[in-house]
């Protein structure tokens, strides 16, 4: 619903290249990790980084403009912040994450507890609802199963290598059902996303809780990184780290709210697209047609990091 309260929708974001959101700094063997959720230890990129990217991306849309009227109703105004922005944007939450796999180079892993969560936070947003939680698969004295959604894809006949760990695969009907949907609704529609989506459609894979989270803690990529001093060309003292990416090909998604615009009346008549009649439908809409359809997110930009594909759920 909309036009008088508020209205959410789902942004997807696809990774295409390596992502570094990060904790500024870390206690472990890790120099600079990426943001976790504290309660489970999945990836996530904080509100805070995804609102900041999405301005930026916006005010090169307008011409560099970092005030103009449009984006400070949307977002609310840097420099004298004497009213809120109309739009709320939640945390990018895990929704499937890529492990390499002896068949097929790489699989989708998610789990029960992921689709679930999924499911309650976004699932009515979408005019097609997601499909049944798939339950958790059994695990025996001698291996776990996992649920793939095609069977001889990334499965070696009764086998599914994810890492160096051996599963026993199993097809399930709800889980067909998952890999279907993802790759209608949440992989980006565009030609050149055809393959991924077929993709999508024989790789997902759904694992227990359990295997899910330690897949999500230490699959990711880490990479060590250095400064050369410009002269010598040779390392500077205490210049080696090391860093930890979100792999290519993640799959997140992020709640996005939208509300009747709390601008002042001055501001409203200053902005093309806004007036005091504005209402939340019209804030989501100024968004879902301005927002390009690839943005970078996090650190690094100049190395190439960051670069993801949008879509916004339907």
């Amino acid at each position: 619903m909309g036009g008088t309260m508020s209205l959410t929708k789902t942004l997807l974001i696809y990774t295409e290249t390596a992502l570094h959101a990060g904790t500024g700094s870390g206690l472990g063997a890790v120099d600079l990790p990426i943001q976790r959720e504290v309660t489970t230890n999945y990836p996530m990129i904080q509100s805070g980084g995804i609102k900041g990217a999405i301005r930026s991306a916006l005010r090169v849309q307008f011409a560099g403009a970092q005030d103009h009227p449009d984006i400070n109703v949307v977002f609310g105004p840097e420099e004298i912040p004497d009213y809120a922005g109309a739009a709320s944007f939640g945390d990018a939450r895990i929704l499937a994450f890529p492990v390499r796999s002896l068949r097929g180079v790489f699989a989708w892993v998610t789990s029960p507890a992921v689709l679930a969560r999924f499911t309650r936070d976004v699932g009515t947003t979408f005019a097609q609802r997601p499909p049944i939680v798939p339950p958790e698969p059994p695990m025996d004295e001698n291996q776990t199963t996992a649920l793939v959604s095609s069977a001889g894809v990334v499965s070696d006949g009764d086998d599914v290598v994810l890492e160096e760990y051996l599963y026993r695969a199993s097809g399930l009907q709800s889980v067909t059902d998952w890999a279907n949907w993802l790759a209608e609704n949440a992989i980006p529609a565009s030609d050149e996303f055809a393959y991924y989506r077929q993709a999508m459609r024989e790789r997902l894979v759904v694992l227990r809780d359990d295997d899910f989270r330690d897949f999500a803690t230490y699959a990711t990529q880490v990479i060590t990184r250095i400064r050369l001093d410009r002269d010598t060309k040779t390392v500077v003292d205490g210049a080696l780290f090391t860093q930890e990416l979100l792999p290519p090909e993640t799959l997140l998604y992020v709640p996005v709210v939208s509300n009747k615009p709390r601008a002042t009346t001055d501001a409203l008549d200053s902005a093309p697209s806004f007036s005091a009649g504005s209402t939340d439908s019209d804030v989501m809409n100024w968004l879902a047609g301005n927002l390009p359809g690839k943005i970078q997110i996090g650190a690094d930009e100049t190395v190439g990091y960051g670069f993801v594909t949008l879509r916004w759920g339907e």
